[in-house]
């Protein structure tokens, strides 16, 4: 038995050294040329908002890559696959795979694409802000598209499967964004949203369930967590902090939310501010605002989906970045009294 036993493990040890060295040789070979005596030019156009999936198929269909799958696995391998760009790229079936990435990257030939950058933490209202100071698009129209969420619930799956979502603000994913120099003020936003839905149907939603929260209220306690942490490594601490707190029906009491509500960003908040009479003032209401507060970024959005370990219910700014964090009321007294003194 034990001869048997020796002799299949040892034919499923060649049978796993020869299949390794088959995918790695698939693998270099489809990274080749497809015709390395082939230099003939050929003129692809890469739609905006096209994905790295997208771009592949394209590539495939004018045979200037053997497989597309080797492709996606090689732009993401090199971190370029959130590097490519719109626009009419010069292509030919003796580059190899990285000679066209960097052509798509860096080589663009019409010179009709400019990026565009979306920042962390953005309302609807600077979002809208941003991009016409980007573009040569009309701010008002930019707004009155992004206020109108009836536009675009039939047409991207976060939106379907969460009818509950009343504004975009939170789902204009920040993002660096490559477009074309007359794209509308609706295709901006759509390229936003879809980067949004991908980013939540390959990453988000399968988290979703474990979280005890909804899609809104994870991105909006993320806003929340974006306005607050000021440290990378702080954000899954502070998230749970404020997930402690919900779990226990404690007020958050986050100055981000207040400031939301008088419209204007203050250090250091009076007892006059937190007593401003608003649903998004997290010192007088329960639990969650009604909205969030802006469009946090993946950093956030995964600091609430994945909280530190911690028993946390308390932070307190030290005035460098970083906070103080305790469990209990009465160390968090003196930490105010310590770190508000300096």
């Amino acid at each position: 038995m034990k001869k048997i036993f020796s002799f299949i493990l040892i034919i499923l040890l060649i049978f796993g050294v020869v299949a390794y060295f088959y995918v790695n040789n698939y693998i270099d070979n489809s990274l080749k040329e497809v015709d390395i005596n082939n230099n003939a030019t050929v003129l692809i156009e890469i739609p905006v908002g096209s994905s790295t999936n997208d771009i592949a198929d394209i590539l495939f269909q004018n045979n200037l890559i053997k497989d597309t799958l080797v492709f996606k696995f090689y732009a993401k391998k090199t971190n370029n696959d959130s590097k490519l760009k719109a626009g009419s790229f010069k292509l030919s079936k003796n580059m190899n795979v990285e000679e066209i990435l960097d052509t798509l990257i860096n080589k663009g030939v019409s010179g009709n694409t400019l990026n565009i950058t979306i920042v962390e933490g953005l309302t609807l209202q600077e979002t809208a802000k941003s991009i016409s100071e980007q573009t040569t698009l009309n701010y008002e129209k930019l707004l009155s598209l992004m206020e109108n969420i009836e536009i675009y619930k039939t047409e991207y799956k976060f939106l379907m499967d969460n009818p509950e979502i009343k504004t975009l603000q939170g789902y204009l994913m920040p993002d660096t964004y490559n477009v074309y120099k007359n794209a509308s003020e609706e295709q901006i936003i759509k390229m936003l949203l879809s980067q949004f839905d991908g980013y939540y149907v390959a990453e988000f939603k399968p988290l979703l369930e474990k979280s005890g929260l909804s899609l809104d209220g994870i991105i909006n306690l993320a806003s929340i967590v974006e306005k607050e942490a000021v440290l990378d490594e702080e954000r899954d601490e502070i998230a749970a902090a404020f997930l402690n707190r919900l779990k226990i029906n404690m007020k958050l009491q986050s100055c981000a939310t207040v400031n939301y509500a008088h419209g204007e960003w203050k250090e250091s908040l009076t007892l006059e501010d937190i007593a401003i009479d608003s649903p998004y003032n997290t010192y007088i209401i329960e639990g969650l605002p009604p909205t969030a507060i802006n469009s946090p970024g993946r950093a956030c959005i995964n600091a609430v989906l994945n909280p530190a370990d911690v028993d946390y219910l308390f932070f307190v700014a030290k005035g460098d970045g970083s906070h103080y964090f305790s469990n209990n009321y009465e160390d968090h007294l003196e930490a105010i009294e310590k770190y508000n003194n300096n």
